[in-house]
């Protein structure tokens, strides 16, 4: 087969590769490992904000309008820290669209030395949430004319407060945590989002021609707003449904003016007092590799007590990842106590607290490792609400296993530290206890795990600033790591609380966004950021030729867009090939563009190295003198390479990645899941380092390679590398190519489908937990169970000999839990809520087989058996009397049970040894009999819902190996394969 390189499609000339930023190399870029147990990355840099909006008025001109024009001598920051850009942002209800740029200039001359709004409607955000201070309080304070030469008009200026860094900046949206608006006439009004157009209070003082406005929020008990305008002090308490002000808030700055009229709106007074924010967070929008959860203002009213709401507004960086609630014990996996884990409850607010009990929360996407092999969690864990003494405990651990029990001491923890409220240590090591000296007791304790992934096998944890270990560890520590917070009280009534979570660089699939945004090619060069905003964080720019204007950075929200650089590092070529500059051009052709970006250079999470380089035939080492290059001009940022998918060759050490590519892609296009599964290895083949991510593109144009599929075959295949991607937490980017002028009117289908995926990205909206598995082992009774990921998790004894595991969800909703079989007494033994063995049930005869579903879809698992002398299943739904019997499959098959269509219903099924052929059934009452052909010779057929879709498929466990395979729904492509424990008897089910 012939694949037709991207540069044969559309863009005519070389497009330019794309560069997601991570986490950045070490000194020089070089890679290897650590010599040395790694050191914290500070994780938490805060400092005062002041920009003067003093500048030259020749800046204030067409693309940027001097919005981050001359940043550093506006702003003066501190030695070795960065300026804070301003995005552009609609300022509407209506629409997340912004205006033109000309609506928000910074220096015009005829208003020097001042924001200024006019045209209408708009709003600009600052690119670093304001924070609060050791007093909890954080204050903006600027000057702001809302209607110049006005001051009876009622044109308002705005002052937002905001956890969402994807806010319009609409003073009354539902996402505004505080609003303030400032009337020419001097009419005064705060609103909280959600509240409409009414204003929680309001107030005023004397009209000006301007007014200096301090706000002072107080994120106490007291939950106080307190105002200073022109001298005039007035104080606000929040609404009730406002338990605390949020401890973190992006800013944003906004104009309500008739479009129709002249007017303006100013910020700053034009001589040095422009705009002042007590502290803010330099840390969280950075770049593209970290994520931060601050636990505020979350909705707490919930089924899940808030666990996983505003998880995109409460989290400030481009990353988000929702949790799964745990045990906490060590053990067979069972479900928390109801409400046992909350976020932002009225009594712990603006925390994650544990008050039922001892549990744990799971992150859904693991921590991972940078270019050097190293990464950093960090948390605040206070193990006892308001005491300094005793054994009540909170950890912060990292895990092998994608699900588990959430125990600090269980097998799956890489590391982990468990810290009491007295200031005990110990450290947990695959289960494996370490005490460690104490640390003074405190309120609270931020605890830091940094790690050298591989088999550096070294690890520093500090407390309170303290280094508690540095050294080897016991074993390996994981690439990918799960991170788990917990708690265990000594007695009831005590609570323990986590805050401040941070995570040098996330794993698993978290960015979503679209190649050249921007239309290369389309004349005009339109701009589709604001198209596709609602469902993207990381849209990528190609730059082919050096004609596409820059203007677009002013609309990128904080390291959200990936730029190319090609015409910095390439000239044209014969045909489809490009020619390497020499490498001194490169340097200050790169040095020229870093100027022309000037204050938009947080915008930048990442730099496409050269698009196909393979296929435009530029050689490994041309290659890598240009990610050299790039990576020296712009430190920080992630690197992007992709291959034409020709160029992935199977011979060893051709076309390699280059080493300091934190991403690696290949742009093939509309393949089933297969050929995406196996395009995966081959770019892992290319890899110059197990520590690289990978990527992959999606299409949403009609290409040579999609050839006449139609809308609905392309939004199908679009769902395959969404299946391919959350199955491996190496792919970190799906990258569709590319939204143009009419594609939302031609492709639907294709559409409505990437809109979902970049929403359940963006949002990091909690999925369905894939099937987990296990094994029994008859010789000592002794059941283990493994993550999805093929951890073992847990290992425990149950029943007796001779008696069979079951799983299931026999109480409700939940995770499955371990139950058995007697088949000697025709008894099942069903585990209750806390686990506890019940009363044995006597159901059908000594000679039947076991089976257990939810038959009816009510939630919950019961009792059933197949009697292989009848051919004939026997189900209830009361475990009490069948209530389906019905006849399928023929003397010595095996039976089988599983949702094979969806729906919420086990039905049931056969499988042949001698064809190795599965027979499923949709309907526990008729026969609709479909096949698949699946697994070898003398395996155990299994089913599980292997990719978390809701529909299980087949599967079988090779006693030869103790390996599990499970194939996709429909099919005998295998999408799942884990090898676990020593035993006989395969067991599958929902661990979490």
């Amino acid at each position: 087969m012939t694949f037709t390189p991207r540069a044969r499609r559309a863009l005519g000339v070389a497009a330019s590769a794309l560069t997601l930023a991570l986490i950045p190399a070490g000194p020089g870029g070089a890679t290897g490992a650590a010599a040395a147990p790694p050191k914290p990355v500070d994780l938490t840099a805060t400092r005062p904000f002041h920009d003067t909006f003093t500048q030259d008025p020749a800046l204030a001109t067409a693309p940027f309008y001097g919005l981050n024009a001359d940043l550093t001598t506006r702003q003066a920051p501190p030695d070795g820290e960065r300026t804070i850009s301003y995005t552009r942002v609609s300022g509407r209800w209506w629409t997340a669209e912004p205006p033109d740029s000309s609506f928000v200039q910074v220096g015009p001359a005829a208003r020097p030395n001042r924001l200024v709004f006019g045209k209408g409607i708009s709003a600009v955000m600052l690119g670093a949430p304001a924070v609060a201070d050791a007093g909890g309080r954080y204050t903006v304070s600027t000057v702001v004319d809302p209607s110049v030469g006005d001051t009876t008009s009622q044109d308002w200026a705005s002052i937002v407060l905001s956890r969402s860094h994807r806010s319009t900046g609409y003073v009354t949206n539902a996402d505004v945590d505080l609003g303030l608006t400032v009337k020419s006439d001097g009419k005064l009004a705060l609103y909280h989002g959600g509240g409409g157009e009414s204003a929680f209070w309001s107030g005023q003082v004397s009209p000006a021609d301007s007014y200096a406005v301090s706000l002072t929020v107080s994120t106490g008990a007291d939950r106080t707003v307190t105002l200073e305008v022109n001298g005039t002090t007035l104080t606000a308490t929040a609404p009730a449904t406002v338990t605390r002000w949020p401890s973190s808030a992006f800013l944003y700055l906004g104009a309500y003016l008739d479009s129709s009229s002249t007017k303006v709106t100013t910020f700053g007074n034009g001589a040095g007092q422009g705009l002042s924010v007590s502290r803010v967070d330099t840390s969280a929008g950075a770049s593209a590799r970290p994520l931060v959860d601050t636990f505020d203002g979350a909705p707490s009213g919930t089924a899940d007590f808030g666990l996983n709401q505003d998880l995109s507004a409460r989290q400030p960086s481009l990353l988000s990842s929702n949790y799964v609630a745990e045990s906490g014990v060590n053990g067979l996996v069972t479900d928390p106590v109801p409400g046992a884990v909350r976020v932002n409850s009225a009594a712990h607010p603006n925390v994650l607290s544990f008050p039922g009990g001892t549990a744990a929360v799971r992150l859904a996407k693991p921590a991972t490792a940078d270019l050097d092999g190293l990464y950093t969690v960090q948390a605040r864990l206070t193990p006892a609400v308001d005491s300094t003494t005793g054994t009540d405990a909170a950890h912060l651990a990292v895990s092998r296993a994608s699900n588990g029990t959430g125990a600090v001491d269980a097998p799956d923890v890489a590391l982990g530290l468990r810290v009491q409220a007295d200031g005990a240590l110990t450290l947990h090591q695959g289960g494996t206890v370490t005490a460690l000296a104490s640390v003074p007791a405190a309120p609270s304790y931020t605890v830091s795990l940094a790690l050298a992934a591989g088999p550096d096998k070294l690890a520093t944890v500090t407390v309170n600033g303290r280094e508690v270990f540095s050294g080897t560890t016991a074993a390996e520590l994981p690439r990918d790591g799960y991170v788990v917070l917990g708690a265990r009280p000594s007695a009831a009534g005590r609570v323990a609380t986590v805050d401040e979570l941070r995570i040098s660089m996330l794993g698993g699939l978290g960015y979503y966004g679209y190649y050249a945004t921007v239309d290369p090619t389309d004349g005009p060069h339109p701009d589709f950021t604001p198209k596709v905003a609602g469902w993207t964080n990381f849209n990528g720019y190609s730059r082919d030729a050096d004609n596409i204007s820059l203007g677009f950075l002013d609309n990128c929200r904080p390291a959200s867009c990936a730029l190319g650089v090609n015409p910095e590092v390439v000239n044209p070529g014969v045909g489809h090939r490009l020619v390497a500059k020499p490498t001194a051009e490169i340097k200050d052709n790169l040095a020229a563009l870093k100027a022309r970006i000037g204050g938009n250079l947080d915008k930048i999470g990442a730099i496409y190295l050269t698009d196909e380089a393979y296929y435009r035939e530029l050689t490994a080492d041309q290659i890598r003198v240009q990610a050299e290059q790039v990576r020296a001009a712009f430190p920080g940022k992630l690197l992007i390479f992709d291959y034409a998918s020709g160029d992935l060759s199977p011979v060893p050490g051709v076309n390699p990645a280059p080493a300091l590519a934190d991403i690696v892609g290949s742009n093939r296009y509309c393949q089933g899941r297969g050929t995406v599964q196996g395009l995966v290895e081959k770019l892992r083949s290319k890899l110059a380092s197990p520590d690289q991510h990978l990527m992959l593109f999606p299409e949403t144009f009609r290409s040579d390679e999609c050839g006449s599929s139609s809308d609905a075959q392309i939004a199908a295949f679009n769902a395959e590398y969404e299946a391919v991607a959350a199955q491996d937490p190496r792919i970190v980017y799906l990258h569709p190519f590319r939204w143009m002028t009419g594609t939302a009117a031609d492709l639907p289908q294709t559409v409505a489908r990437q809109q979902a995926a970049g929403t359940a990205v963006v949002n990091a909206t909690p999925t369905r937990r894939p099937s987990s598995v296990g094994v029994y082992r008859a010789a000592d009774r002794s059941v283990t169970q493994a993550s999805h990921n093929g951890v073992t998790i847990a290992r425990a004894t149950v029943g007796a000999p001779g008696d069979v595991p079951l799983a299931g969800h026999w109480n409700g909703p939940g995770v499955d839990t371990i139950g058995y079989y007697r088949p000697s007494t025709a008894e099942f033994f069903l585990p209750g809520p806390d686990g506890t063995i019940g009363a044995p049930v006597r159901y059908g005869n000594y000679d039947d087989v076991p089976v257990v579903g939810d038959w009816s879809g009510r939630g919950r698992t019961t009792i059933g058996v197949y009697r292989p002398s009848e051919a004939t299943f026997y189900l209830s739904d009361d475990n009490a009397v069948f209530k389906y019997r019905i006849m399928l499959g023929n003397v010595g098959w095996k039976p089988l049970v599983g949702d094979w269509d969806g729906n919420g219903t086990t039905t049931v099924a056969v499988y042949d040894p001698q064809t190795r052929t599965f027979h499923l059934n949709d309907s526990n009452q008729t026969e609709h009999v479909r096949d698949v052909v699946y697994g070898n010779t003398g395996d155990i057929p299994v089913k599980g819902d292997w990719d978390g879709t809701g529909v299980d498929s087949v599967g079988v466990f090779r006693p030869s190996d103790h390996s599990f395979s499970g194939a996709a729904v429909g099919s005998d492509l295998t999408v799942f394969r884990a090898t676990v424990g020593d035993g006989e008897t395969p067991l599958v089910g929902n661990w979490g």
